[in-house]
């Protein structure tokens, strides 16, 4: 298969995606993968990987969405594209909290916050933290699900309205 092929089943695969044909999804972002791959491209290779596991996510396969994140991390960094490294971090968070590993999750969550964080990515920073939040909330963790939601909105890039009342709260001291 030769990069145009890679490139046309990886658009389909988003089309499926769409569509909320999320495992058919996941089958033609894993053969983009493949292709890539065998183009010799590796960058778009975990890129495509990186979309199968969220399409396995929302089609209720964990296991099989954390084992399509394998390696992925590994490529964006050494490519030096942060954003993508803290993307597939994230995807590894979210599988395993489908999973129900919380602990393990919570870890992954934080790694791919500090890396949004380095890459100036504000709102991908606060969804991570977000998501964080709500697992800390699960089990009635209130300290850190509150350090999370605070966090979330330190980095945020554009604020929704309730999102500068707490960070107004928070600056006066209304709020700790």
């Amino acid at each position: 298969m030769n990069d145009i092929t890679a490139s046309a089943l990886n658009e389909q695969g988003t089309k499926e995606y769409e569509k909320g044909a999320y495992l058919a999804a996941a089958k033609l972002f894993a053969q983009a993968a493949q292709a890539y791959e065998s183009a010799n491209d590796p960058y778009n290779a975990a890129e495509a990987r990186n979309n199968q596991s969220v399409a396995l996510l929302q089609g209720g396969n964990a296991n099989d969405a954390l084992k399509a994140t394998e390696g992925t991390e590994e490529i964006f960094a050494g490519a030096g594209d942060l954003k993508r490294q803290g993307i597939a971090i994230a995807n590894r968070a979210a599988a395993l909290e489908g999973l129900k590993k919380w602990q393990e999750a919570l870890a992954e969550y934080d790694r791919a916050a500090a890396i949004f964080e380095q890459a100036g990515e504000g709102d991908m920073h606060s969804t991570i933290r977000k998501a964080s939040a709500n697992i800390h909330l699960k089990f009635g963790h209130v300290n850190s699900t509150q350090m999370d939601v605070y966090d979330s909105l330190r980095l945020v890039e554009n604020p929704t309205f309730a999102q500068r009342i707490m960070r107004f709260l928070k600056r006066s001291g209304f709020i700790k």
